[in-house]
């Protein structure tokens, strides 16, 4: 592949772990930073703005944000992309059907291109790690490659097992994790969009809600190759739940947010 890379977010899910909220968790406002010559003024910067800063970070020519009827605030908020410095276009996904779905969703746009995948709800750190998890890529041929964080609850998450920095098995959700760690973004190229694209054309109507762990794993197991980066320095905080909005909102205050407390056990309503 000679192509550039293309940024992909998904914004299509329904929220349903932060229910009764209505409000796209994608743009919860979770820091506020100054704007204006003289320092007095401030806005709030909405926690997709993380994930896009990252794709940035990795030399994204575009980004393809995937919307749903319930999300088109996050269209309107993002516009064009250029208050925040990119290049946005929008794909429609008009039934919730689950990630590789709205990841699916990217096949006919990003063909000959490779593709930058992050999450709308997580902040990770060190902030350049897609730009490192690109030089990577680019410099081991990989079809497949995840940037790794460490994490305290691998059992809700996608633990990856290394060799390395080959990838020997994805997981998702393992009640035992293995290791605690999860895959936080990937970036991967035609041979991967295919793999994705013709696993879910395999699959019967009306089936249970993939995950795209599984063809990650799936890829490994066809003979991909498939690497991961770890960042064993850096975190991975979940937006989509109301005790992961408290942590990426501590996590903008404390150097090193993966050692934050469980808080599940208090009342996280009562703080958000």
């Amino acid at each position: 592949m000679t192509g550039g890379f293309v940024g992909l977010l998904p914004a299509a899910g329904r929220g349903s772990r932060l229910a009764p909220l209505r409000y796209p968790k994608e743009l919860l406002p979770i820091s506020y930073e100054p704007v204006g010559g003289d320092g007095t003024g401030v806005r709030a910067r909405a926690v997709a703005e993380y994930a896009l800063a990252s794709i940035a970070g990795a030399d994204a020519e575009r980004v393809l944000l995937v919307v749903a009827p319930w999300k088109m605030d996050v269209l309107n908020y993002f516009g064009d992309g250029s208050h925040v410095g990119l290049d946005i276009g929008y794909l429609y996904q008009e039934d919730a059907r689950g990630l590789p779905y709205a990841l699916e969703l990217a096949y006919p746009w990003t063909r000959g291109d490779h593709v930058v995948f992050a999450m709308p709800d997580t902040i990770t750190t060190p902030g350049d790690a897609l730009a490192r998890l690109r030089d990577r890529y680019l410099e081991t041929r990989a079809d497949l490659a995840l940037a790794v964080f460490p994490t305290a609850e691998p059992e809700r998450l996608g633990p990856v097992l290394l060799d390395g920095e080959r990838v020997v098995q994805v997981l998702d959700k393992p009640e035992q994790p293995p290791v605690a760690n999860t895959w936080g973004a990937a970036i991967w190229s035609d041979t991967f969009a295919d793999l994705l694209h013709q696993g879910l054309a395999e699959l019967p109507e009306g089936g249970s809600e993939p995950a795209i762990g599984h063809y990650f794993d799936l890829a490994v197991r066809r003979g991909l190759k498939v690497i991961g980066v770890p960042f064993p320095e850096g975190s991975f905080e979940d937006a989509g739940t109301r005790v992961g909005i408290l942590r990426c909102l501590d996590a903008q205050q404390t150097p090193s947010p993966a050692a934050l407390p469980d808080t599940s056990a208090a009342d996280p309503a009562s703080r958000i």
